[in-house]
């Protein structure tokens, strides 16, 4: 059942390149290049790609996303045909600091993630919470809604 449910994840990550390159190399990155010419603009202000878990229990989907530093208040969850949709800022923290910074890991930015739900949903009933850093959403499901039916064929 799970097979079906894939989350989109944008990230920011480049893709690996080698020093050693064929002529043909070269033909796909201008082919990528005429194909989506503005790729990778968007990861200008997007850096920061919450990971998240999609489990499914007998009559919802649960979604946990690690949000680490961030409140209720940064965070927004809409269910928009037939997605449940993540998104929000993770806002960088200004200090005014005499030290310079030698090393910097931590990722700010908007995130944007769109998860597909199967089945009929009722937006009125999707509840969220959120401790120590993950955001639990658990999405009920009308069980008649994802329940196969074979259907019978008239001659």
């Amino acid at each position: 059942m799970m097979e079906r449910l894939l989350p989109t994840r944008r990230t920011n990550a480049p893709e690996r390149r080698t020093a050693m390159r064929t002529p043909m190399d070269m033909f796909e990155m201008f082919e990528d290049m005429w194909r989506s010419p503005f790729r990778g603009i968007e990861e200008l202000d997007q850096q920061f790609t919450p990971a998240i878990e999609v489990s499914e229990k007998e009559n919802e989907i649960v979604v946990r996303a690690e949000v680490p530093g961030m409140s209720p208040e940064d965070m927004d969850i809409r269910v928009e045909n037939n997605h449940l949709i993540l998104s929000g800022e993770k806002k960088h923290e200004h200090k005014d600091e005499k030290e310079n910074q030698i090393h910097r890991e931590f990722t700010y930015g908007r995130f944007y993630r769109t998860i597909p739900l199967r089945g009929e949903v009722d937006p009125g009933n999707v509840k969220a919470k959120y401790k120590d850093g993950v955001l639990t959403v658990n999405v009920p499901m009308n069980p008649e809604s994802t329940r196969a039916k074979k259907i019978a064929i008239e001659s």
